[in-house]
């Protein structure tokens, strides 16, 4: 989709859009970048009062900022376009741009909470400096007779579809790589009272490649359940917590059973944050730390026979 430019005073009409075909991440976590296509449509304004003074535009220096939600995000890297168009052309010009917009970790986290597993919907606000030049002894080489300096500006909105971000923007920035830590594997048919934990560790894994990283949470706390039971708090007569099912003490022995009642116990009062308030807590790093934790627990678990 393309957007009209404010192009006051310089006697062009200006259309603009973004290839979001070509946007992509590039860098890695050393140096995160966005870049894509930008394509700009350039004929005469019909009617401009400057259409029989001008005999050449010089553009030169790109400029501009990555909004979401009126956000500013990022600057885009400064881009010199080094291109002259000749007057009284009389039919449109098509130019190119491949912008970068470098990033961080912080700019990253706030991107992927802002799009919280959706389409990724941003605005490119742009200011691209244009000369004009004019002489009866104009060439194409050399335009003689500076006329004015002005500023070609406006905002490009575009959306990138959640499928396309996923697999060609966030790997090139570091994302979607993962380290490895093998576990012991446990078959499912000797540990079927289990199969609850298994497939909330199944779903909190999608939500968090989806970038849904409280949901992802959530479903850490939904595979502890099983392994809780509540109990009357000792100096709150009435009152009910979850603690480690007491039938695990005789298996494991006290000084294990109280060590993964107190883990245990703190991870699931993590968790527990997305059930109980609409606010987000967590980020990318923060969710992958807890969906980590909670498997390694249900993989060791798993194993103790009870």
């Amino acid at each position: 989709m393309s957007f009209p430019l404010n192009a006051i005073n310089t006697g062009l009409k200006i259309e603009a859009s973004v290839n979001v075909l070509n946007v992509r991440g590039i860098g890695g976590v050393v140096y995160p970048r966005i870049t894509f296509q930008i394509k700009l449509n350039i004929s005469d304004e019909v009617g401009s009062h400057l259409a029989e003074k001008v005999q050449a535009w010089s553009f030169g220096t790109l400029s501009g900022e990555l909004h979401i939600d009126h956000e500013k995000i990022a600057d885009i890297k400064t881009y010199s376009l080094n291109n002259i168009r000749s007057g009284k052309q009389n039919y449109p010009i098509d130019l190119f741009l491949n912008i970068e917009i470098p990033l961080d970790v912080r700019r990253l986290e706030w991107i992927e909470q802002k799009r919280s597993g959706k389409s990724f919907e941003a605005t490119l606000r742009i200011d691209l400096h244009v000369q004009c030049f004019g002489s009866t002894q104009y060439t194409t080489e050399f335009a003689r007779d500076f006329i004015n300096v002005s500023s070609i500006q406006g905002d490009i909105s575009f959306i990138v579809p959640d499928t396309q971000w996923r697999e060609q923007v966030l790997p090139g920035l570091g994302y979607g790589k993962v380290m490895v830590v093998e576990l012991p594997a446990v078959s499912l048919d000797d540990c079927a009272a289990l199969s609850h934990s298994f497939k909330a560790l199944e779903n909190a894994q999608k939500q968090f490649s989806l970038g849904l990283y409280d949901e992802s949470a959530g479903s850490c706390r939904v595979a502890l359940d099983p392994f809780f039971e509540l109990v009357e708090k000792q100096d709150e007569p009435g009152k009910k917590i979850p603690k480690l099912k007491k039938s695990w003490e005789r298996n494991l022995g006290a000084a294990t059973y109280e060590w993964l009642d107190s883990n245990l116990g703190a991870i699931k009062q993590a968790t527990n944050k997305p059930h109980h308030s609409p606010n987000n807590h967590f980020d990318r790093l923060e969710a992958q730390m807890l969906l980590m934790i909670t498997i390694a627990f249900v993989s060791y678990v798993a194993r103790i026979p009870t």
